[in-house]
């Protein structure tokens, strides 16, 4: 069996031109401190009150939002300033008291 001696060239050309019909829209951009989503909010709030024990600030973040971490992030922070939840030095959050 013979081996082909020339490596074949691959080239693509006119792609932007092609794409340029197309509307490209930006990408969703949330400012920072911007407002927690009500539904994530209760969502973790429920998680909380069903919770046996206390669990990780992470796992409530991922549980309630698994795709985008800062949606939960936030509103586990809304739930901390609201005073419904606690969270200690070692990174654990329990409903307050």
């Amino acid at each position: 069996m013979r081996r082909r001696r020339e490596a074949e060239e691959f080239r693509v050309t006119g792609v932007a031109e092609r794409l340029a019909p197309y509307e490209v829209s930006d990408p969703d951009v949330v400012p920072h401190g911007a407002a927690a989503d009500p539904e994530l909010v209760e969502r973790a709030a429920t998680l909380l009150a069903v919770m046996p024990r206390k669990e990780l600030r992470s796992t409530i973040e991922s549980l309630i939002a698994p795709h985008d971490r800062d949606r939960g992030r936030r509103a586990v922070d809304a739930l901390i300033d609201a005073a419904f939840a606690i969270e200690d030095e070692t990174g654990h959050i329990r409903k307050a008291d």
